[in-house]
């Protein structure tokens, strides 16, 4: 009993398999779970959205080039400063005067990307530059981390705020300018948030550190052109980011953790730049300056103030805090919107029903058409992504709905390719089942014909037929007959295979089995002369006993002959038939039907029985039906069971009686 249940457990999961195998909607929805769950996992594993971060590089290239910024100026302490002027740092008093420059110039603010540590003789005309009717930001630098601490400087632009909020960074160090330079009250930091590849794609719009919240530089800036105090409010509907950010007139878009993405939308040639010291000498245009934001930033090598971002490997930071303004200015900082998970689940399930239209439209081509289907879903999420980036400043991101569309495309792939090939094997077990199985593996593998496709070969052909089969049938149910066949024919293919040959057709009540035919044999007249004997010699008792005066007995003959014949399929590419012809066959057929007059229920050719000649008993000359020569015919001697001789001679009686 143990091991009846051992054998039940063993034969579930393969009996699971070719059900759901078999079943195509259920097959198609268990690729689709089964991609859900890896896409699930891989999330898990590691960080799809990094990845979100990479390819955007390529969604911010398809923005408007031709797009320029003439609000926000960066003044550049660029290598052509650093040639005219002088190494950098340079004295504060230089830096003074170049503050004095854009004051004269007419601009409406200035955002100093430039830390002033520690104390210099000349920071008196510097601070009464910062204190000027202009409004200056100044920068400062703090730790995200808790070593090393470091504390340089005063802290100053401390948000009204009674407590730090929710979405802000944790410093634990800062360096700041020295307290004689804190004239102006509008402070910003400069700290960026590093991704693993080393490029800057956010930064914390707020910075919380012992109690007080700092805004970040380019916030600063919106607060001291506007005058304005930011305010906080969670996000509404799902559309709208985690938080709002409200200063004045504009709303900034923050995330959970309160960064600020910054975008690169602007090309970076759309950004005007004046080198510093053609301010310093005079030599800016004032048009430019008159009423524009101003950025003070050091770009020269020496400066050691470049960082990678998408748009490029060594970039000035300054040009981040001029991306971050032209965006706030523009209303077009990207965000992700609270509802964002919801996104990928659409784009997922759209490309899903996609693949699966496609499957049922080309079902067999899935090894084609689903990649070709995967690829375009990929690409139009990528840019269906790229559009709501650009156009609606959604960042919603298209890696996992496209690792999903992989995993869907490749499982949906190895489901059909796997229940095509279930199908295929089924049809080609029923092939055999219909055909010799060499005969069936060359049909499945062979494009329809309609020429001859046969060969000739050197092989023993046996006919066996049941005798008085059709006086039988006349006047029984057609299910017993059924059932008589189903036991011959049954029994008479494995004993022809058992001794190596091959059943080639059974038709009516008859059966062609041919050695060396559609399989090598060697050997073959001997071991169809055995299978012969073996056959009459198990199926004879297996026919049914008849007690009627007026039908005749079931008997079982039997025709061996060796010669050549040819052997494949004939007909029109639409309808084939599998056949042996040559004289062998012929000889076979004509000895079988002579087995009833000659009273030998096994009659075999001179050819085959020249390969065993101690076993044949020689009959005569007998002219066949249908040929032009007489034949020597063979016999093989069987001995009738006793119960078959009695059953034979009472019929025979009774037939005599009834005459």
């Amino acid at each position: 009993m143990t091991d009846h249940f051992r054998g039940v457990f063993r034969r579930i999961p393969s009996a699971f398999t070719v059900g759901l195998l078999q079943k195509p909607a259920r097959l198609r929805l268990a690729a689709l779970f089964a991609a859900m769950t890896l896409t699930l996992l891989a999330i898990g594993l590691s960080d799809l959205s990094q990845w979100d971060e990479l390819s955007a590089s390529l969604s911010w290239r398809m923005a408007d080039q031709q797009a320029v910024e003439r609000r926000v100026v960066i003044v550049d302490i660029d290598e052509k400063s650093i040639q005219a002027i002088g190494a950098w740092p340079w004295p504060r008093a230089r830096q003074a005067e170049l503050l004095e420059k854009l004051d004269q110039a007419g601009v409406s603010l200035k955002i100093l990307d430039i830390l002033f540590d520690g104390p210099s003789p000349d920071d008196a005309r510097l601070s009464s530059a910062l204190a000027s009717a202009v409004p200056t930001v100044m920068a400062q630098l703090f730790s995200l981390s808790p070593e090393p601490a470091v504390h340089s400087g005063q802290l100053a632009g401390a948000l009204p705020l009674t407590a730090c909020p929710r979405p802000a960074e944790r410093a634990y160090g800062y360096m700041a300018s020295d307290a004689q330079l804190r004239a102006s009250p509008f402070a910003g930091h400069i700290t960026p948030l590093v991704d693993p590849d080393g490029a800057i794609r956010q930064v914390p719009a707020l910075i919380c550190h012992d109690g007080k919240t700092y805004a970040s530089l380019a916030i600063a800036g919106v607060m001291a052109a506007s005058q304005s105090i930011p305010e906080l409010h969670p996000g509404v509907s799902l559309l709208d980011p985690p938080w709002w950010l409200d200063l004045g007139g504009v709303r900034l878009p923050l995330d959970g953790a309160g960064h600020l993405r910054v975008s690169y939308r602007m090309p970076r040639a759309g950004l005007l730049a004046i080198p510093a010291a053609d301010v310093l000498q005079g030599r800016a245009p004032v048009d430019l300056l008159q009423g524009a934001w101003v950025l003070v930033g050091a770009t020269a090598f020496g400066a050691r103030d470049a960082i990678p971002t998408p748009q490029g490997r060594a970039v000035s930071g300054v040009e981040v805090h001029a991306q971050l303004l032209s965006a706030m200015l523009d209303d077009r900082t990207p965000y992700r919107p609270r509802g964002s998970a919801l996104w990928s689940w659409l784009l997922g399930g759209l490309s899903a029903l996609l693949l699966l239209a496609a499957l049922r439209l080309a079902p067999r081509s899935a090894a084609l058409v689903l990649p070709m289907v995967a690829l375009a879903n990929i690409l139009a999420i990528f840019g269906l992504s790229t559009l709501m980036l650009l156009n609606q400043h959604l960042w919603l991101g298209w890696v996992a709905p496209g690792v999903f569309t992989v995993f869907a495309a490749t499982l949906l792939s190895a489901g059909e390719f796997a229940r095509l090939r279930c199908e295929r094997e089924r049809l080609y077990c029923h092939l055999a089942s219909y055909l010799p199985e060499p005969v069936a593996r060359q049909v499945a593998t062979q494009e329809p014909s309609a020429q001859v496709r046969a060969r000739r070969c050197e092989a023993t052909v046996l006919h066996a037929d049941l005798r008085n089969f059709s006086a039988y049938c006349s006047g029984r149910p057609p299910e017993e007959t059924a059932m008589v066949l189903h036991l011959f024919f049954t029994t008479a293919s494995r004993i022809v295979e058992a001794h190596g040959g091959v059943v080639e057709q059974m038709v009516g009540d008859s059966l062609l089995a041919v050695w060396n035919g559609s399989a090598p044999c060697t050997g073959h007249g001997v071991r169809a002369l055995d299978a012969a004997e073996e056959l009459w010699r198990v199926c004879t008792p297996q026919l049914p006993r008849i007690a009627s005066r007026h039908v005749p007995p079931l008997d079982l003959g039997i025709g061996v002959e060796t010669g050549t014949v040819l052997i494949g399929s004939f007909g029109p590419a639409a309808r084939r038939t599998h056949a042996v012809l040559g004289e062998a066959v012929t000889v076979a057929t004509r000895l079988q039907a002579l087995t009833g007059e000659l009273a030998h229920p096994i009659l075999i050719g001179s050819a085959v029985a020249g390969t065993d000649p101690e076993r044949a008993h020689r009959l005569g000359d007998f002219l066949l039906a249908g040929m032009t020569e007489p034949r020597t015919v063979y016999a093989i001697p069987v001995k009738y069971p006793k119960g078959h001789l009695r059953l034979v001679f009472d019929a025979e009686a009774e037939q005599q009686t009834s005459g």
